[in-house]
């Protein structure tokens, strides 16, 4: 993964004593099974962003580190989990579409700091007090081969004059 970039405003709000800006993770769930994509905020109240309502839903979002010699993962914790997603999450068969955004939201402004797109939901854990999920790449990236294609005299002879 390339660094993140994050707006200056944004870098001084971050480091700064106090500050009015609130950061927030938005997620969007897609999957045939749902009849409208499901959009999370971990907010105790709901937001627009792009035009779009997340609604308010308390949650600990950790996003993927940027280490190139592991596979990016993000995880969600849940508390007090909700009757509502677990049951979205058990009618959820395969993979379900992930959407992450970061935003920060200042004065009624909605500025967006981070996106990864085309994750998946790999794995959801639930119990009667907490729900884990794991949000990764569907496929495990770093240990694909750089090219599917074997390359020797044999089939590029061009290659080896």
């Amino acid at each position: 993964m390339s660094i993140r970039q994050i707006s200056a405003e944004g870098l001084r709000d971050m480091f700064a004593q106090n500050t009015d800006a609130a950061v927030f993770a938005l997620l969007t769930f897609t999957h045939p099974s749902l009849s409208e994509p499901l959009r999370l905020v971990n907010n105790t109240e709901a937001i627009t962003c792009d035009g779009q309502l997340y609604e308010a839903f308390p949650f600990k979002f950790t996003p993927p580190a940027e280490d190139e010699e592991r596979e990016a993962v993000a995880t969600v914790k849940v508390s007090n989990v909700d009757r509502r997603l677990a049951e979205v999450l058990r009618r959820i068969q395969g993979l379900a579409g992930v959407d992450i955004q970061v935003v920060r939201w200042k004065a009624g402004t909605v500025t967006r700091e981070m996106h990864i797109p085309s994750m998946y939901l790999m794995s959801a854990d639930i119990d009667t007090e907490t729900a884990s999920l794991q949000i990764s790449h569907a496929f495990d990236i770093l240990n694909e081969p750089a090219t599917q294609d074997i390359l020797n005299p044999g089939t590029a002879p061009g290659l080896f004059r």
